[in-house]
């Protein structure tokens, strides 16, 4: 259970090193680089979903469990977003990110006609957060991380240590965009970076606390009951991925998102086949 509640704090723990990049290289904060790094983030997620998860779904229960859980694990996670839209938190971490491309490239306020607006932008960096923004992005963040926890637990049962190695890898690259994007518009918006990194601090602990619970809670369970959990993590990943990652990352490097998104996915493959999963 240390050993899970580590691996899934060391993935989180992206948020702290995206945080120090963009405050010590502000230049991060532009949108071609937020981009580039979103892109091979998302191809690496795609990777693990596939390979370290849905693959090995597959081998413990076969295809019904695995399609149930990607399912449930779908409508869980759009449902919580929907949720929080109903009751004003509708500005999630993509959206914000999001909102600062589109109007550096037009040259606009970004948020027009949105509950929460996102952040201004001036030539593709970012002007500041507002205290609902910056609570908003938090809890988006939570969100985020549950289900990636959930799943590095469950691979410490179901597959091999060299699995959840390279799947922590792979959430560890994704996070990094993320966060610098955040961290800019918190920064931006006149918090202090020891703040920020207490922030980030507190989802590196809800990420060990849940790898922790998807590891232990599991223990003993039937290859169904993990091979159902652990798809439904994948099912989560996916909505993150195709709702807030990839739309950002073409919206800012275009055609180039799809090669670098190729390279992202290689070399979360290639940690899981180096480690031997």
């Amino acid at each position: 259970m240390l050993e899970a509640a580590l691996f899934g704090a060391v993935a989180q723990s992206a948020l702290l090193v995206g945080a120090l990049l963009v405050w010590k290289f502000p230049h991060l904060k532009k949108p071609k680089y937020v981009g580039g790094l979103m892109a091979f983030g998302a191809g690496a997620v795609i990777s693990a979903v596939t390979i370290d998860l849905v693959s090995v779904s597959y081998d413990e229960a076969g295809a019904g469990p695995t399609a149930i859980g990607i399912g449930i694990g779908c409508l869980i996670y759009f449902g919580i977003i929907a949720l929080l839209e109903r009751k004003g938190h509708d500005t999630q971490p993509a959206e914000v990110i999001e909102a600062e491309m589109a109007a550096a490239e037009a040259g606009t306020e970004p948020g027009a006609g949105t509950a929460a607006p996102a952040p201004a932008t001036h030539d593709g960096e970012v002007h500041g957060a507002t205290k609902q923004e910056a609570r908003n992005m938090t809890i988006g963040m939570v969100i985020d991380g549950v289900p990636e926890s959930v799943a590095i637990g469950l691979t410490l049962h179901t597959a091999t240590v060299g699995v959840s190695a390279a799947l922590v890898g792979s959430i560890f690259i994704a996070a990094i965009p993320e966060a610098i994007g955040i961290a800019a518009a918190l920064l931006a918006g006149g918090m202090v970076l020891g703040k920020i990194l207490l922030r980030f601090a507190v989802i590196v602990v809800i990420g060990a606390v849940f790898a922790a619970l998807g590891y232990s809670v599991l223990y003993g369970a039937s290859d169904a009951t993990q091979a159902l959990i652990q798809s439904i993590a994948a099912g989560a990943l996916l909505v993150v991925v195709i709702n807030e990652m990839i739309p950002i990352a073409v919206r800012s490097v275009k055609q180039w998102a799809g090669l670098i998104g190729a390279a992202g996915f290689v070399f979360s493959a290639g940690l899981t086949w180096a480690t031997g999963g």
